[in-house]
């Protein structure tokens, strides 16, 4: 006979358990540790009895961890993540003291843990959020020798220069023109390294080269590729390495007139006159998608790391910033007029700035009041600005923007734009409406300033009456991306080199102004890469595409040379207080 499965002795205990009828629990704990306690004394004694036993590491990894060199590559899951992010944050410290080091020679390590490491840490997070953090605007604030890191690049193009791009290690400079032709030029040197000459229209191969004017030249962030639109409605790919044609794009129904590359990847984006903006993938030599919303022809386009870019509309006033994967678009409002109050309250504006800059002691270098007592081409330019928003606000002129003609990006939230006015507004996307600014930034033709001249100030010969103002408007802008610093550019004969301000108040202060003669129809600039990936003190060079005429029309003209300028401009570290 079988035994019943209820006579078990753990049945029985339950079911004690289960009548109310409780265990002593007490004294089975006892047992039972008293049992524990004889097992590891009996284990002691074995283990000083065999030294085998003590030498075993296998048996010991679980308790102390084995050696990290030692492990195989199945044992390395044993690094957890926070263990992981600990070890690479000590590496990325241990090789910024010693670039650090290697930059500054004697240091206080001290100083250096508080100061430079905490802020480069801070620097790269902002930068991988998408906005500016770097200041270096103050290293270029001295005055320009025109003697000194400045190259002009003739003989190159029949006609006015409208576009250039520079390859991001500085080696390379390339420029094109209305003459069709795209140009190659060593940047040290000075030489024209190669021509690709423009295809006459009855007989043009389109797969050769451009048969008209040439308007916007991009160049790709790893350097390999260079792309240019023009007039002709036809995208040209090239290659930097070999210099020849790699393939051509026909797909736009208008003149091209902007071109930009993503950073990090070889996607490109076009606008043109045909109110469509355009994806392309260079790698794969093909199209990707159009994106519709202008109501007026795109007339320029920038574009930094994010899947993202800003277009201006021309004279549909518009500023637009296209998510590309979100398949969505911000659309931001231009149109700003001058007015008498608002040209007053600039003026205002500048005198508090200035007062409490000088009046605080404490007041950084890089404050843009102590750079201009350094430059006096830059202070000067500023007394002459003045002066003309004093006799616009007397006469009560008013100038509103009709089109906006250039755009640059200076982080993935914050743009700038130029204007028919003159005026350089500054852009948020937290806002629909300029968040700053600054009016008629490249001053009026000479024809007003000489009829003001020879008034004396007669109201029936006022600037606003039978000789209206007609403002230099801005013809191209550029920045060097997550910093501070930008540039601004017309025909007055000045490139002007803006510094962003810091704190809560958005604007931007003039620094320094580089002298140039002609229409300036393109700049581009670089920061000349150094030893070193973590220095951030590096040079930039600073290349403007100059001509006699305007990059999209033949309106006005201008008493200079078709030239390609090259500015070098080295950092200073620090700003001398004494000047």
């Amino acid at each position: 006979m079988a035994k019943d499965r209820f006579l078990a002795q753990g049945v029985t205990t339950t079911k004690r358990q289960r009548n109310g009828k409780p265990v002593n629990s007490s004294s089975s704990k006892k047992d039972t540790r008293r049992a524990n306690k004889a097992t590891a004394l009996k284990n002691i004694d074995d283990s000083e009895d065999d030294d085998d036993v003590i030498g075993d590491v296998d048996n010991l990894e679980h308790t102390y961890g084995a050696d990290r060199n030692e492990l195989s590559s199945d044992d390395e899951f044993l690094e957890t993540a926070a263990e992981k992010r600990l070890r690479l944050a000590k590496e990325y410290i241990g090789k910024v003291k010693v670039a650090t080091d290697a930059d500054t020679g004697e240091f206080d390590a001290a100083q250096i843990d508080r100061d430079l490491i905490a802020e480069r840490l801070l620097t790269d997070a902002r930068e991988r959020s998408g906005r500016w953090s770097r200041r270096i605007a103050a290293q270029f604030a001295h005055p320009v020798d025109s003697q000194v890191g400045y190259r002009a690049l003739r003989n190159g193009h029949r006609l006015p220069v409208t576009c250039v791009a520079i390859t991001p290690d500085g080696h390379f400079v390339y420029s094109g023109g209305k003459d069709g032709s795209l140009v190659k030029w060593d940047r040290v040197s000075g030489k024209k390294l190669k021509v690709f000459s423009g295809q006459k229209k009855k007989l043009a191969n389109h797969n050769l080269g451009h048969c008209d004017h040439i308007l916007a030249i991009a160049m790709s962030s790893d350097g390999k590729y260079v792309a240019t639109g023009g007039r002709d409605r036809r995208i040209h790919i090239w290659s930097v390495q070999n210099d020849v044609h790699l393939g051509v794009f026909h797909q736009h129904k208008d003149a091209v007139t902007g071109l930009v590359f993503r950073r990090g990847y070889n996607h490109l984006y076009s606008c043109s006159a045909d109110r469509m903006v355009k994806l392309w993938n260079i790698d794969d030599m093909g199209y990707m998608d159009t994106l519709f919303g202008h109501q007026d022809g795109a007339v320029a386009i920038d574009a930094l790391q994010r899947e993202q870019a800003v277009t201006i509309g021309g004279r549909d006033r518009t500023l637009r910033l296209w998510k590309i994967a979100d398949e969505s678009q911000l659309v931001f409002r231009g149109g700003t007029a001058t007015d008498q109050r608002k040209l007053t309250k600039m003026l205002k504006d500048d005198d508090k700035t200035g007062k409490d800059s000088e009046s605080n002691e404490k007041t950084p270098a890089t404050d843009a009041s102590l750079l201009r007592k350094q430059n006096p081409d830059a202070k000067a330019d500023i007394e002459q600005h003045r002066d003309l928003a004093r006799r616009l606000a007397r006469d009560e002129v008013e100038l509103r923007e009709q089109c906006l003609d250039a755009v640059a990006m200076i982080d993935e939230e914050t743009f700038v734009t130029g204007s028919d006015s003159g005026a350089l507004s500054l852009w948020s996307i937290h806002k629909k409406k300029p968040v700053f600014v600054h009016h008629v930034s490249h001053g009026v033709h000479q024809d007003n300033t000489e009829a003001e001249k020879i008034s004396g100030g007669d109201e029936e010969t006022a600037v606003g009456q039978k000789n209206p103002v007609r403002p230099r408007w801005i013809t191209a802008l550029a920045a060097v991306p997550f910093t501070d610093l930008l540039f601004s550019a017309s025909s007055d004969g000045f490139i002007r080199m803006w510094q962003l301000r810091s704190g809560k108040a958005p604007g931007f202060d003039l620094v320094n102004v580089v002298p140039v003669a002609g229409y300036v129809n393109g700049l581009a600039v670089c920061e000349l890469p150094s030893k070193d990936q973590l220095v951030t003190k590096k040079d930039i060079v600073l290349t403007a595409a100059v001509g006699q005429e305007p990059r999209l029309g033949r309106w006005a003209k201008e008493k200079a040379r078709n030239v390609v300028k090259v500015f070098h401009f080295p950092s200073k570290h620090t700003v001398n207080n004494k000047a």
